[in-house]
């Protein structure tokens, strides 16, 4: 059996162009190596650490399955019909199998060169005597670093469900391109039959398969140890294959690049720095003393708004993110992003390092024909997120990681050399607090800070069921008891009423809207009828947001009598550090109405509580996006409070809260994919919802072309939405196009669709 090709390819390019290294099967197998190889090198002893596994025999463990998992990795391109694929000569929904299967096949069959080849690799002159097991976590690896090996072959496959891919699959271990990598040039060539009569079909290779990797999940239940650490060599290949990819040889080297990103980690004294700028000559409050002590695993702060989280949070990194990168992470697109500009704008310093110093050109990410959707994009911002020491993201970002989607494992290097603060825990859906507690299984030797204004008691047995050790800490209830909030329910006829008059007086009304399209409607209707209106949502380009976050906040916080409105939505929850004078607000989910409530009467302390203020509460005239039942629950919270017939306090907020979440209990499922998939690699989901992605409009992209930085300023945050037809849309690094007759901009107003 012979082949026809001159030489391998791993990638497609330009056949106008003569072939460039990094196209080719080997250069690229060796590049990835070298990536998984300095991650390994940069990284490594941190990450046993995390894994709470000693440095011996560990890390000589993570160096050998972290190398030849890199070199073993895409070793089944070497096949006939992904040959063709990539020099456009085959369509890729006819390749008979995936190459990661293949890989993973050559790997595991008995007297398979490739096999005998690798478990020398893994055990060099025998001396270790732990092969076999690196060759599970390797196989592991190889075959999931797509996530398309799922138990039934079904994606890995097509051949075998639907047919019409010709009789074999040809291996082309013979090619001289190989003989560098195996050290010999093989003899015997190597083949796979898709018809069902003969011994060598493709479909009798399956059932032992499964039964050995059932086998390896079962070793891995029973040794915690293995388990972790099988589940670290999968996402640092996964990683090191991005990070391959990326660094072309003619623009950056691959050891300098990632030693430059994942070294750049938190220090105390830039924690110091923080916490020194932030308090600008102010003492600490007991409680935030409570927070930076703490030395559990896992600390919960229950805390109002305005009580001091944040700089709590840069007290408690100073203990635990020291020699680490640090994140906060955030239920949603829209609090992290003023999460990101709540730290940013704060002091200079922090500033720095929460900005990316990356100098990798990303435009030149390697691309494969049969990548999956957005894969791309994915993997240009998962570098961009390698680089900072601060990292300010989505749940998503860290959470993918145990739900082992793409995102998570091409971020694993920062992740899992990181401490972790996820905050607004209270707007956790049960599914997004089910992979938190996984991800800290995942990771006994890390450290977790988890953040919320009100938990229900339900969920705080649960953490402490699963940490028996964790540290609960509570705001300074002298504080909570501060009388603040008189409450109102009633049309949305009679809260314009109100909210004209306060205008006329000079005050500062705050109007929270549950969608975009209703904030952008409203803010229409007030400017027209002459009042000075501030619309900010999501959905501006990031210029433009900056300036709506500015003059919102300076419009809030003049001293005069001038009324002004701000019309927002679910980004008023958090960083809008603003004190309204009145608060209208759309029902929501109880936990989001006690975090916007945050925003009215901010400054009251104990030594100057001041008078209550008026929050008028609305009925959205569509359920979006919350689930009916949370808004059933929260209009039974605000008729209970309402029954008071009195000023209302935090602590009055939290406590009906808690009285209306006193008999929920649930168990949740502590199983991950990426922990427990053994051999196969299905993904789940972090949640329900559609992922947000970025985008620029075609007015902008000759200047987005220009400059990386003219490019972040034009971004505008969206749900990605396939029937818009978002997946056919060009993009530049990373982030899409907008077609001119799909998205209208008003920098007024924002985007919508056309």
């Amino acid at each position: 059996m012979t082949n026809n090709f001159d030489f391998l390819l791993a990638k497609s390019y330009d056949p106008n162009h003569p072939v460039p290294t990094f196209a080719k099967l080997v250069p690229h197998l060796r590049a990835v190596e070298h990536a998984g190889k300095s991650i390994v090198e940069v990284t490594g002893e941190l990450i046993l650490k995390q894994l709470d596994l000693p440095y011996d025999p560990w890390f000589s463990r993570l160096q050998r399955s972290v190398a030849v998992s890199c070199l073993c990795h895409d070793i089944g391109k070497a096949n006939h019909s992904f040959q063709l694929m990539v020099r456009g000569k085959l369509a890729p929904h006819k390749q008979p199998v995936r190459h990661e299967l293949l890989s993973a096949l050559l790997l595991q069959k008995e007297h398979s060169p490739v096999r005998t080849w690798a478990l020398k690799l893994l055990d060099i002159e025998e001396k270790f005597g732990d092969a076999k097991l690196l060759l599970n976590c390797v196989i592991g690896a190889v075959g999931g670093h797509h996530l398309k090996l799922d138990t039934e072959w079904e994606k890995a496959s097509i051949a075998l469900h639907q047919g019409g891919c010709g009789t074999e699959v040809k291996l082309l271990l013979t090619h001289k391109d190989l003989t560098s990598l195996l050290g010999k040039r093989l003899e015997k060539e190597y083949y796979f039959s898709l018809v069902d009569e003969n011994s060598n079909y493709l479909g009798k290779e399956k059932p032992f398969f499964k039964k050995e990797s059932k086998k390896w999940k079962d070793y891995l239940k029973k040794d915690l140890e293995w388990w972790r650490f099988a589940a670290v060599v999968k996402a640092i290949t996964v990683a090191a294959d991005v990070a391959g990819s990326a660094m072309l040889p003619e623009k950056e080297n691959i050891r300098e690049w990632i030693n430059k990103t994942l070294s750049n980690r938190v220090t105390f004294t830039d924690m110091q720095s923080v916490v020194k700028e932030r308090l600008n000559g102010k003492a600490l409050r007991p409680f935030q003393q409570e927070i930076g002590s703490s030395n559990s695993q896992v600390t919960l702060v229950e805390a109002g708004c305005g009580s001091g989280k944040t700089l709590s949070a840069y007290l408690w990194a100073e203990r635990h993110s020291d020699g680490k990168k640090l994140f906060f992470c955030y239920p949603t697109t829209g609090t992290a992003t003023e999460g990101f500009k709540g730290y940013v704008y704060e002091t200079e310093f922090e500033a720095k390092l929460i900005h990316s110093r990356a100098i990798i050109d990303l435009e030149g990410l390697a691309k494969v024909n049969d990548e999956e959707d957005n894969d791309h994009i994915l993997r240009v911002e998962s570098l961009s997120a390698w680089s900072p020491k601060i990292i300010i993201c989505t749940i998503d970002t860290v959470l993918s990681l145990v739900r082992n989607n793409r995102k998570g494992l091409y971020n694993s290097p920062a992740i899992l050399s990181a401490a972790f603060v996820f905050d607004e825990l209270h707007s956790y859906t049960d599914r997004m607090l089910e992979a938190v507690i996984v991800f800290i299984k995942a990771l006994p030797g890390a450290s977790f800070l988890l953040m919320s204004a009100s938990l229900p008691q339900s969920r705080k047995d649960l953490l402490r069921k699963h940490f028996p050790n964790l540290a609960t800490v509570s705001s300074p209830k002298d504080l909570e008891k501060v009388p603040r909030y008189i409450f109102r329910k009633t049309s949305k006829c009679e809260a314009l009423k109100v909210s004209f008059e306060s205008l006329k007086e000079g005050k500062k009304v705050l109007w929270i809207c549950n969608t975009v399209k209703q904030a952008q409607a409203d803010f229409t209707y007030f400017k027209n009828s002459g009042y000075k209106a501030i619309n900010y949502h999501s959905r501006f380009k990031y210029k433009d947001r900056i300036e709506k976050h500015q003059a919102l906040m300076s419009e809030f916080q003049r001293s005069d009598f001038e009324g002004v409105i701000g019309i927002t939505t679910q980004v008023a929850e958090m960083s809008l550090d603003l004190d309204a004078d009145l608060l209208i607000s759309e029902i929501a989910p109880v936990s989001a109405l006690i975090q916007r409530l945050g925003r009215l009467n901010r400054r009251v302390t104990e030594e100057r509580p001041g008078e209550s203020r008026q929050a008028i509460f609305l009925q959205a005239d569509k359920p979006d996006p919350y689930p009916p039942e949370m808004l059933e629950q929260a209009s039974s919270w605000l008729k209970n409070l309402m029954q008071l017939d009195r000023p209302l306090s935090q602590e009055d907020l939290i406590q009906e809260f808690h009285k209306l979440s006193l008999n929920e209990h649930f168990e949740i499922n502590v199983k991950s994919n990426w922990l427990d998939s053994g051999w196969f690699a299905e993904p789940e989901s972090v949640r329900e919802a559609n992922y947000s992605v970025s985008i620029i409009l075609e007015e902008d992209k000759n200047i987005c072309q220009s400059s990386k930085e003219e490019l972040i300023r034009h971004t505008i945050s969206f749900n990605f939405d396939q029937n818009k037809g978002m997946k056919n849309w060009q993009e530049i690094k990373g982030t899409l196009i907008a077609p001119s007759e799909t998205i209208k901009y008003n920098k007024e107003i924002g985007a919508s669709w056309k």
